[in-house]
Parts: structure tokens; C-alpha cells; sequence
């Protein structure tokens, strides 16, 4: 019901700006306000869902607040979309370290990674500047694969291998005007990804089984068990 009461106020407000005009199409405002709204319910409320709100909200007032730059937006979107995800990701790192609802973190730390993993993309594809953007995001693909293997998180294991492939193909496919060839890269690719992605979320399920069924199982040397 929170969820659903936060979609009304943004539909109710934008319906309210089209009537009354009065902060004279200044969405980026509303946006801003709008953030810290959702913000304060969802850590009241506890609500993983109106923080991903707050979090898209914050992330629009962004994108609003850069467009109404006249010229070189492409290079202002892709530095403040990193910008975006430091602030997120460092800011949901202090407040779990606060000890201020320190399960949320991951909703920080998802959304993120995504407008990282995105930005990061965006230089790849550029025909020039992409030599610089893509061993960042390789080294994104790795921190995000260094997260998530130790702790278990498939959402970060598969941001690495998407991302990276999607990179990756680009690059290969970039000075290839075939569309057989083309279509042949991306019909054998991708069942490799998808086969190595269901078989590394069945061995995460299971071993997260097998912890349910053991919770009091520990790693031990048989002597000291």
C-alpha cells in the first residue's frame, strides 16, 4: 500500500504541474522534493520499494538538472551518471555503517552499480574515447564479480557477465558489417551466457539450500568437530 501511495503522489503531481504550472515546468524541483519524500517513508516504513523510488527520483533530478545544459551532453550525462552511482553507493555504505537500517544497502548498491554499468557502456559504444571506457569497465565487471562470488550475490555476478559481454561484443563486432555474421556471433554467445548463468544461479540456490536445511553446520577440521 506504501508503494501503490507513493506511485499516486507522483502521478497526482505530475497531473498537478500540468494544471497549475506553477513552479513553471521546473520538474527538476519536483524531482528533488519528490526524493526526499520517498526517502524519509521508505526508512520509516522500512520499504525496499519506495527507496528504489527515491533513488530514480534522485537519479531524474540528475538528468534534469545536466539537460538544460545546451551542448555536450552526451559526455555531462555519462560523468554525472558515475557521479550519481559514487554518491549512491558511498552513501548507502556510511549508513550501513551507521548502523541506520543496514539491510537497504543493497537496494543502494544495485541501483548503483546498474547507472554505473550503463554510463560505463554508453563510452563503450562511442567510435572514439572507447579505448578509455572499456578497461574501466572491465574493471567494473571484476569488482562486481569480487562482490558478489564471496557473498553469493547472483544480481552482482550477472551485472559482471552481462555488462561485460554486451562490452565485449561491441568491440568484436564493431568493424563487422555482415548481418549473418552478426546474428550468428549473437545466437552462439549468448546460449554460452545463458547456460553459464542458469548453472551458476542453480549453484547458488543450492548451496543457499543447504545452508537453510544446516544453519548450524560450520567449516571444520574433523579433529575439532
Amino acid at each position: 500500500m506504501l508503494y501503490f501511495g507513493a506511485l499516486i503522489w507522483a502521478v497526482e503531481l505530475a497531473y498537478f504541474e500540468s494544471r497549475s504550472n506553477l513552479l513553471s515546468g521546473q520538474w527538476d524541483l519536483y524531482l528533488l522534493a519528490t526524493a526526499g519524500l520517498f526517502f524519509f517513508l521508505a526508512y520509516r516504513f522500512d520499504n525496499r520499494f519506495v527507496l528504489s523510488l527515491a533513488l530514480s527520483s534522485l537519479a531524474g533530478w540528475f538528468g534534469l538538472t545536466i539537460s538544460h545544459w545546451p551542448s555536450h551532453q552526451d559526455g555531462a550525462y555519462r560523468q554525472y551518471a558515475i557521479l550519481y552511482s559514487l554518491i549512491v553507493g558511498v552513501a548507502g555504505a556510511i549508513l550501513q555503517h551507521r548502523g541506520l537500517k543496514p539491510h537497504l544497502f543493497g537496494t543502494y548498491l544495485n541501483i548503483a552499480a546498474n547507472v554505473l554499468f550503463w554510463a560505463l557502456l554508453s563510452g563503450v559504444f562511442q567510435r572514439q574515447g572507447y579505448v578509455i571506457w572499456f578497461p574501466v569497465l572491465l574493471a567494473a565487471c571484476g569488482a562486481s564479480l569480487a562482490w558478489g562470488l564471496p557473498r553469493r550475490q547472483f544480481s552482482f555476478v550477472a551485472y559482471a557477465t552481462v555488462y561485460g559481454y554486451v562490452g565485449v561484443s561491441s568491440i568484436l563486432i564493431r568493424d563487422i558489417h555482415s548481418d549473418t555474421a552478426v546474428l550468428s556471433y549473437f545466437v552462439l554467445t549468448g546460449v554460452v551466457m545463458l547456460v553459464m548463468l542458469v548453472q551458476i544461479a542453480r549453484r547458488f540456490g543450492r548451496e543457499a539450500r543447504e545452508r537453510t536445511a544446516h544453519p548450524a553446520k560450520k567449516l571444520c577440521e574433523p579433529a575439532a568437530c
